[in-house]
């Protein structure tokens, strides 16, 4: 017989530690799972699994770090100069115009949007193209575009976008442009 009977609180400490290690298993399975799939087919020790899972998380702490900074610079710079406006007129001789009925430029911008409208007369027309060439010569993408007459006036609105962190001047550089075009057009 047995001199050293195994006691049931031996019996209770080898299953609670079989159970552990169960739940650590499972664990460190569902930690492996999260990790993204790795270009070798190799399946590592569990230290070089456990060392790579540390480094994955450091990776995404530091890209999240960045990404907060990032967030943060474009809300300061957003309120710093998220819009401004240029309004300009230019002397129209045209016949639909008259003298006294000068054209009109505004150019609006709100975040990253940049909004162009052109108000001149019927025989302006062609003015619509000019403005979408000077747009995208600047690096504005257009979004929208459209062209209204009415009563013999004509509405050009362009709707475009602008990177870059320099949009307040890229937005007054255009606007010059602009005003340039339309002024040697009448």
């Amino acid at each position: 017989m047995n001199q050293y009977p195994i006691s049931p609180s031996t019996y209770d400490r080898k299953t609670i530690e079989k159970n552990r290690r169960n739940q650590m298993k499972a664990l460190y399975f569902k930690l492996c799972s999260l990790l993204p799939p790795q270009s070798s087919k190799e399946i590592g020790s569990m230290s070089d699994q456990l060392g790579e899972a540390a480094m994955y998380i450091n990776e995404l702490q530091e890209r999240l770090e960045v990404l907060k900074q990032k967030r943060n610079y474009l809300k300061v710079h957003k309120s710093v100069s998220s819009s401004f406006s240029f309004r300009g007129e230019c002397e129209s001789n045209a016949a639909g115009g008259g003298p006294n009925q000068p054209s009109s430029l505004e150019v609006h911008a709100n975040g990253s949007t940049l909004d162009v409208v052109l108000v001149t007369g019927v025989e302006h027309r062609f003015m619509f193209k000019e403005i979408i060439r000077i747009l995208t010569e600047e690096g504005a993408d257009v979004a929208n575009a459209a062209l209204s007459v009415l009563d013999g006036t004509v509405f050009h609105n362009v709707y475009s976008e602008i990177g870059g962190s320099g949009l307040e001047i890229g937005g007054a550089r255009i606007f010059e442009r602009l005003k340039k075009f339309v002024a040697s057009e009448n």
